[in-house]
């Protein structure tokens, strides 16, 4: 039996009963990890896969992955199949978004505990069977019901209210302004909401303004999350900054013509999406990549961003500066025109913790589309190795010159599958890494070749694969959504390709791609004549039935996207293939996808030694790898970083 004590983020109304305990080592991600009208486990990657944690108390380090957790933790709560507690490593303010909405605006629900514990790493190791929390934060833990119940009444001082744990919000003189500042009462409750969150993270949190946002709380994932926008035009909201929207739920142009079924939840996607145009949102925007619009973030730029791989994206290779917002706190950010001073937004919380070190690992570069290949899988493992702390990548610098901005989307997209921090740098290409920043980190993880092929692996599929190959059915591509270079790109693979350059009749080939970017793309018609059907508005992760997908549940779906094939198999419950556009391209024509072995890969050990011993002496004068003056997106930023990473090796 065991007692803990811990830090109430969000207090609950649950009945306090001895319940079963569900316990992972590994963050997940509640959209694409939970189903949330079963309480489910679906991300098929996870330890967790296939347990239902409804009623449960489930304990994990924190979420991970999509801003979506929010919705799907709200709806949770409402269908009643959440956990009665949900117990964290870190202070996690993204998974707290939804019970802090379902408080709010459904007052009848019945709302979780969300504790944050200190002793994490002991409460994983006892492994308990059983467990309840209190109110005041308190859980006693044990491998039967009676052994809980029996420290409970022993000790009765377990239940008493503690004053650290006081969860009725007292307001700084400076959020009391910001409330009485409110005109209208969606604007009120927009600062309560953003004032609770803040709380959530910080113990005395001030704001700062923000000058863009862009919203994932408008992908319809149930009735709660739809209610709650209309609420907010109901009750006069309207935003203050610059707002683009986020992929929705379907094509709102053409979702007849694709053969959509208009059915309750489409029509109701429909209806969100108005909803958040009518509180002045973007109503040409519609995409998972806003980097790709016109006017994106500038370095420093403070924004408030949804959708976890522009978040990624933002921090990372563009140098602005957001936090991971959950949905709901991301309409709620730019209706008044702040955010938390917390996180990625301070320049001392941009600072990595952890090194990841690829400078044993030889890439190829000969072959473009085997090389791209690269970053989706490289993106998904680094977000796992980082463990929820901002990590810097290195060994890439002398690649630089190959690396391309579509790369980097593919990895950022990846990262944030897998990864809790909102950014990652990476030495010689991203504009805030340095050598300062490589000499700080007092952790380091060696990035492996045999990690980099067990990571292909999980996202490929392929363990019963046959050597000659495996038919496919389906083609996705645009996840994030395409980029004008990319259709470009799969526009000159099709044209070195034997007349008549039509895609096989019985392959579906499918593109998303924002509608700004696909009115002016120059290669989409070519790409039409070959066979490729376009959807905008909407994502891959958003659509999860047919048409959309294959009809057939025992179909395979190939993609190049490596966000698409980590969600995709739980979200569709269809058979993944991970590959590159060249891949993609030739299984579309062929309905052929064969084995990868090994020596195919993009990578393989290197046979260089970089670290020898010797003194700290002469390492002044060494070039450094930060940002050039030409600007945050040269590439050429490769420096002679080597001598002074081996000292820092040395030193562990």
């Amino acid at each position: 039996m065991t007692t803990y004590s811990g830090r109430v983020l969000v207090e609950g109304n649950t009945e306090h009963t001895v319940r079963p305990v569900v316990v992972s080592d590994v963050s997940l991600s509640f959209w694409g990890g939970i189903d949330e009208k079963t309480g489910v486990v679906i991300d098929q990657s996870h330890p967790l896969h296939g347990q239902c944690v409804a009623g449960s108390i489930l304990v994990l380090p924190s979420g991970r992955g999509s801003c979506t957790a929010s919705q799907v933790m709200l709806e949770l709560i409402l269908n009643k199949k959440s956990p009665a507690a949900l117990i964290l490593r870190d202070r996690d303010g993204l998974v707290s978004v939804g019970a802090l909405v379902a408080e709010a605006i459904f007052p009848e629900a019945s709302v979780l505990d969300i504790i944050q514990v200190e002793e994490f790493e002991s409460l994983i190791e006892n492994k308990p069977e059983y467990g309840k929390v209190l109110s005041n934060g308190t859980m006693a833990f044990g491998d039967t019901v009676s052994e809980v119940e029996r420290v409970l009444d022993t000790d009765v001082s377990l239940g008493g209210k503690s004053n650290e744990n006081e969860t009725s919000l007292v307001l700084t003189e400076e959020e009391q302004s910001m409330v009485n500042s409110a005109k209208t009462e969606a604007e009120k409750r927009a600062y309560e909401c953003v004032i609770r969150y803040a709380h959530i993270l910080s113990d005395r949190p001030t704001y700062i303004d923000v000058k863009k946002a862009h919203i994932d709380g408008c992908t319809y994932i149930g009735p709660g999350g739809l209610e709650f926008a209309e609420r907010l035009v109901k009750d006069g909201g309207r935003v203050k900054i610059p707002t683009t929207l986020n992929s929705v739920s379907t094509d709102l142009r053409n979702w007849e013509k694709l053969g959509i079924i208009p059915t309750e939840s489409q029509q109701s996607s429909i209806r969100l999406a108005h909803a958040y145009v009518a509180l002045g949102c973007s109503e040409s925007s519609f995409t998972c990549a806003p980097y790709l619009l016109d006017h994106p973030p500038k370095e420093g730029e403070q924004i408030v961003w949804g959708e976890s791989n522009a978040v990624v994206y933002a921090n990372s290779f563009l140098g602005a500066r957001t936090e991971k917002y959950a949905d709901y706190l991301d309409i709620c950010c730019a209706i008044v025109g702040k955010v938390p001073a917390v996180g990625a937004h301070l320049g001392e919380n941009r600072q990595p913790k952890v090194l990841l070190d690829a400078s044993q690992i030889d890439f190829s570069t000969s072959d473009p589309a085997s090389f791209s290949l690269l970053f989706p899988i490289l993106g998904h493992l680094c977000g796992t190795l980082s463990d929820g702390e901002v990590p810097i990548l290195v060994g890439l610098e002398s690649y630089a010159d190959s690396i391309t901005s579509d790369h980097m989307k593919s990895f950022c997209a990846a990262f944030g599958t897998t990864g809790t921090s909102p950014l990652i740098h990476v030495a010689g290409v991203t504009p805030e890494a340095n050598d300062e920043m490589i000499l700080s980190c007092q952790k380091k993880r060696m990035v492996t070749v045999g990690q980099l092929e067990e990571t292909f692996k999980i996202l490929d599929q392929q363990e019963d694969v046959e050597e000659d190959g495996e038919s496919i059915d389906w083609v996705s591509l645009g996840n994030p959504h395409m980029s004008l270079s990319e259709c470009e790109d799969l526009a000159q693979l099709i044209q070195k390709l034997p007349e008549p350059r039509k895609k096989n009749e019985k392959v579906q080939v499918i593109a998303c791609m924002s509608r700004s970017l696909y009115e002016k793309s120059p290669a989409v018609p070519a790409l039409v004549d070959f066979g490729v059907s376009f959807v905008n508005d909407t994502c891959w992760c958003m659509l999860l039935h047919p048409p959309m997908i294959p009809d057939d549940p025992n179909a395979t779906i190939l993609t190049n996207s490596g966000k698409y094939a980590h969600y995709g198999p739980g979200l569709t419950g269809r058979r993944f293939r991970l590959g590159s556009m060249d891949e993609c391209v030739n299984a579309a024509i062929s309905g052929q996808l064969t084995r990868r072995v090994s020596r195919t890969f993009p990578w393989h050990s290197s046979r260089r030694y970089f670290f020898t011993h010797s003194s700290s002496q002469g390492l002044e004068g060494v070039t450094g790898i930060g940002s050039t003056s030409e600007g945050s997106h040269s590439f050429n930023r490769a420096g002679a970083f080597v001598r002074r990473l081996a000292g820092f090796i040395l030193r562990k």
